[in-house]
């Protein structure tokens, strides 16, 4: 495996990927283990479906929405709506 540091464009390219990856995967545990909870309580097989799909895209989202505002090139205490 290569050094990032001998590369620079080859790490923000691979910390994007990591980022995308991170926020589905978290959506998509949170999420699903809201359903499979929800599930429990309401004795129903398909809530935990319902929420792991629905973490998945909020995380596709949220990762897209940090990455368009990390590009305008606003500080980090700029990006929080007010």
């Amino acid at each position: 495996m290569e050094n990032p540091e001998m590369d620079p464009n080859q790490a923000p390219k691979q910390a994007l990927g990591r980022e995308y990856v991170n926020y589905i995967v978290g959506g998509l545990v949170a999420w699903g283990l809201i359903g499979w909870g929800l599930d429990l309580l309401l004795d129903t097989r398909w809530i935990v479906f319902l929420g792991a799909l629905l973490g998945a895209t909020a995380g596709l989202f949220l990762a897209r929405h940090h990455l368009r505002h990390r590009r305008r090139g606003l500080p980090p205490s700029d990006e929080i709506d007010h």
